[in-house]
């Protein structure tokens, strides 16, 4: 017999519950409405849908909308309204089993180095989630890198306006406040991102020019990140990468000469992520086997 986890994704309105084998097939989902601020009771959903469940499972990965440090395991997640939830700890007294955390950018990447996934494979790879806000995630040597304290990838954070705009993390000039999807909405004077696109696809040329703007500020971050990564492949998931190819070719056509690489080094390695609605699930559960299954075995 192999081993099964249970990977969920905790959002703001719903909680997803997958069990999935060693190689990332899922066997088995429920969805239940998400309760904010209130762990205890989300702890009950999952216990409650892991007792439920036709196949037993040996460990639980989780991705949450928010910032997992290690090794205090506190979780802070405006969208949960968590302000420092030791959430795994809480879990596991419920369940009898190992608790595996992260955000879920994270459990997102971890998705596509799955098979089909645009990182199958590969040692190195930048993951930016342009959606609300801007989530990231390293991949390095083929496992996601998180820094001593488990707060590295917040790559919407750091800064590409020297003194720009204030961010709610409290910074100026922030990456997402420039190519976030309310960035999009801002150059295209209100318009609602995915809106800017449908109208690009019909030839609407200030929308056309609003993305044009906006595919210059997500180019200039690209662009930095592959100086500091040099990685494999830069994988676009969130809301607006639903625009692909449209919002490719503008980012290439962005990319400013005289960088220490070429476009077309980007353009071989810039993709956008295959993982569909199981993404979060899937990439929670390849969490848990990747951190827990030694420990465990």
């Amino acid at each position: 017999m192999g081993i099964y986890v249970a990977g969920i994704d905790i959002g703001a309105t719903n909680l997803k519950f997958g069990i999935f084998n060693e190689r990332g097939i899922r066997l088995y989902m429920r969805v239940v409405r998400s309760v904010q601020g209130q762990p205890e009771t989300t702890a009950e959903q999952i216990a409650d849908l892991i007792k439920a469940s036709p196949i037993r499972v040996s460990m639980v990965g989780i991705g949450v909308p928010g910032t997992v440090f290690k090794p205090s395991r506190e979780v802070f997640s405006g969208n949960l309204k968590w302000p420092g939830v030791k959430f795994g700890e809480i879990l596991e007294e419920k369940i009898g089993l190992p608790v595996w955390m992260d955000n879920d950018a994270q459990a997102a990447l971890a998705a596509e180095t799955l098979p089909g996934g645009s990182c199958f494979g590969l040692e190195t790879a930048v993951y930016l989630t342009l959606g609300t806000g801007i989530g990231g995630a390293l991949l390095i040597g083929g496992r996601p890198w998180r820094g001593h304290d488990n707060g590295a990838g917040e790559l919407g954070h750091f800064v590409t306006h020297a003194g720009g705009l204030k961010c709610a993390c409290g910074m100026k000039g922030c990456f997402e406040m420039y190519a976030s999807a309310g960035a999009l909405a801002r150059f295209s004077g209100g318009v609602r991102a995915r809106n800017v696109i449908d109208r690009v696809r019909m030839g609407d040329e200030k929308m056309h020019l609003a993305l044009k703007n906006y595919a210059t500020e997500v180019a200039i971050g690209i662009c930095s990140l592959y100086m500091l990564f040099r990685p494999q492949a830069i994988v676009l998931g969130g809301g607006v990468s639903a625009a692909g190819d449209i919002l490719g070719r503008e980012i290439l056509e962005a990319i400013p000469e005289g960088y220490n690489f070429t476009r077309e080094e980007i353009a071989g390695a810039l993709r956008f992520a295959k993982g569909g609605n199981d993404a979060g699930m899937a990439g929670a559960a390849k969490l848990a086997l990747m951190n827990l299954k030694k420990e465990n075995a």
